[in-house]
């Protein structure tokens, strides 16, 4: 059954159009972007890519999706996905592409990094391009504060995984959630509760400390991520 379960796995890789129509048999309508993001290096799981594709198709007609951190695209994927499903709207992915970040991550964005010559950003847009998601999906290079200061649109949901130091996160979140409109969706990775490695928990300590009642709502968890509505 291994055997069998790898020789799959080997012919879905290299038959996308194949690939995604058993995702799609499997997983849903929103399976087929999943499909296209299978060999995307993240750390991002299937359950919560997929409850985070959905919560962003079931946001209003032309939303406005805001990621922090996209590293090699994986999420942005499954939000500009979902946005192209639904019919309308754009994702907004903020990263400096630089393989920066809290101490504990940089060494393994960096040894990513080493497997291909090509800058981070090309990577990211050869990956979105290979999708079919090039028209939903603005890349920002910056930090979450510096392209923060030139933002001035409301936002329908924001997917927070950028930094993940205390102070790197508090800083996006303190950026960002302005932006954030009333009854507007919060998603938090890498955010329930585990055991952390040392300066690695910052957006754990969102979801304990600043994303809970009143000011949010209809709070859950899938695998990782936390998700939650905010309140007027």
């Amino acid at each position: 059954m291994r055997r069998w379960s790898g020789r799959l796995e080997r012919l879905l890789n290299v038959c996308p159009p194949f690939a995604r129509q058993v995702y799609r048999a499997r997983y849903g309508p929103l399976g087929s972007d999943l499909s296209d993001t299978s060999t995307i290096p993240s750390w991002l799981g299937r359950g919560e890519a997929l409850a985070l594709a959905a919560s962003c198709f079931s946001l209003p007609r032309d939303a406005v999706v805001v990621e922090i951190g996209s590293f090699l695209g994986k999420s942005a994927i499954m939000l500009a996905g979902a946005r192209k499903q639904a019919g309308s709207g754009r994702v907004h992915c903020v990263d400096p592409f630089d393989a920066s970040g809290d101490a504990f991550s940089v060494p393994v964005y960096r040894e990513i990094a080493s497997g291909d010559a090509r800058p981070l950003r090309h990577r990211f847009e050869a990956n979105i391009a290979r999708a079919g998601l090039t028209g939903w999906v603005e890349a920002h290079e910056g930090t979450a504060a510096s392209v923060a200061a030139a933002w001035t649109a409301p936002v329908d949901m924001l997917f927070l995984d950028g930094d993940q130091s205390p102070d790197g996160a508090r800083l996006a979140y303190d950026s960002w959630s302005p932006f954030l409109k009333a009854g507007g969706i919060i998603a938090l990775h890498n955010s329930v509760e585990r055991a952390y490695a040392p300066g690695h928990d910052g957006i754990h300590l969102l979801a304990v400390h600043l994303v809970r009642p009143p000011q949010y709502g209809e709070i859950s968890e899938v695998d990782t991520t936390t998700f939650a509505r905010k309140r007027s």
